[in-house]
This record gives C-alpha cells, sequence and structure tokens, in this order.
C-alpha cells in the first residue's frame, strides 16, 4: 500500500456490510444509438505488448508507453494466452461535489461481470496508435456521452499509464491508458449502452476508495500501482476545479 494513504481503511469506517453510492445517477430514458448490440467481441484484434520489465520501478507510468511485439491477436486468443494488451479508461469526474461515476458492468461480460467499474473503458484495437480515440469511442458507445461535448462537460485529460497484471485476478494482463472528464454530475445525462452497461451511478471518492483497498468484490478490482496514482490525481483535480 502507498504510504500516503496507509492509514485510509483505520480512519475511514464503511456503513454497513455493503459500500453505499452517496447518490445515484438518473437514468436516462434516452436510447443510445451509439450502444453495441453484444457485450463484447471476441474476434477484434489487439496489438500484444511486451510485458513490463520486472523491476516495479522499471516502468514509469507518467513517461513511458507499451511497446508492440509486432503480432496481433484477436480478443479470445490475447485474453486465454494472458499476452499484454491496452485499454483506456475513463473517470468521469464532478469536482466540486467529490463524486465519480461508477457503470455496472453488465452480466454477459466475460471479465468481472456485475461489478461497478470505470465510468467507461474498452480495450484499444490493433492499429490505433492514439489511445484517446478508444476513450471517445466508449464514453459514446457506453454512456452516450459524445466530445466535444455541452457546456457542463470538460475536456479529456490524459492522467497516467499503468501496466495491470489482472489475469490471477479474472481479468487480463493490460496497460491502462487512463483518462478524466470534469462534469457537473446534476446536469450529465447518459444513455446507457444496455448489452455492456447495466446501471451508472454517483459515488463519493472516499467511499470508492476504502471499496477498492477493501477489495470489496462488487467492484472491479484495482492493482495497488493504478491506486496510488489514481486518488492523488483525483485530488489534484478537485483541487484545481474548485
Amino acid at each position: 500500500m502507498c504510504e500516503a494513504h496507509r492509514d485510509l481503511l483505520v480512519l475511514l469506517a464503511p456503513r454497513g456490510n455493503k459500500f453505499q453510492s452517496q447518490q445515484d445517477a438518473s437514468m436516462s430514458a434516452i436510447k443510445n444509438p451509439h450502444a453495441l448490440s453484444s457485450a463484447q467481441d471476441d474476434a477484434e484484434l489487439f496489438d500484444v505488448m511486451e510485458p513490463p520489465p520486472s523491476d516495479p520501478h522499471g516502468f514509469d507510468i507518467y513517461h513511458d508507453r507499451p511497446k508492440p511485439t509486432g503480432e496481433k491477436k484477436p480478443r479470445k486468443a490475447v485474453h486465454a494466452h494472458h499476452d499484454w494488451h491496452r485499454s483506456a479508461h475513463v473517470w468521469l469526474v464532478d469536482p466540486v461535489r467529490r463524486l465519480v461515476a461508477l457503470q455496472k458492468r453488465s452480466d454477459q461480460k466475460d471479465t468481472f461481470p456485475g461489478r461497478w467499474d470505470i465510468s467507461a473503458a474498452g480495450h484499444v484495437e490493433a492499429g490505433v496508435g492514439d489511445s484517446r480515440e478508444t476513450a471517445e469511442r466508449e464514453l459514446t458507445e457506453e454512456l452516450g456521452i459524445t466530445l466535444p461535448g455541452k457546456d457542463n462537460v470538460g475536456t479529456l485529460s490524459f492522467g497516467f499509464t499503468c501496466p495491470a497484471e489482472q489475469a490471477s485476478l479474472g481479468g487480463c494482463n493490460c496497460y491502462e491508458d487512463v483518462y478524466f472528464l470534469v462534469v457537473d454530475s446534476s446536469t450529465c445525462d447518459f444513455a446507457v449502452g444496455g448489452a455492456e452497461v447495466s446501471a451508472v451511478r454517483w459515488e463519493s471518492i472516499e467511499t470508492l476508495e476504502l471499496a477498492l483497498r477493501r477489495h470489496d468484490e462488487a467492484y472491479v478490482p484495482r492493482v495497488e500501482k493504478y491506486l496510488c496514482a489514481f486518488f492523488p490525481h483525483l485530488e489534484n483535480i478537485c483541487a484545481k476545479e474548485v
């Protein structure tokens, strides 16, 4: 556990046996025309990446980028062989209310079905150099948000890249490019893609951190290196915007 948050579990306590959301997002009745008809496509191709250095400090999450091997494989094979590949994460943040948007993965997802997860996320397809393209696509497909957005939606900003070895946890081995989008939760409407996402809610930063650090099984797990970069980044966003 990173030193800055070592005492968090002592200072904060869960309400009951489950970590409750601070505020439920109102589900938009608007149909999302961009939503996918299936939870995943096993045939979509990914670029296979070289594994990160064995030295935990050998990959700088703020400056280093994954190196492609030149091989391309379909999703199903990449996951079965635990190959390293790329993904893009987008976190919607309301810094004034200190809230983040979470999506509940549909029961049809092949990894972590039915768990609370990142606002929007997806794998980077083969041949895509800039993961920002994937981040924007996933926002549209999963939440119905198109960039550039309305006045209540900010600009997508890059945070860091985390090599996350999660195959042993039921996930996959991914270099996760993490983006942030500042929004006003009181006016942010969602058009949820039902095949991939079953629900959306707003949750306080404190509640989310406690849940992830306690490995609450209602949430998709995150590796320690991710958490140690993610929550300080959220605090920086909140400090700048408030």
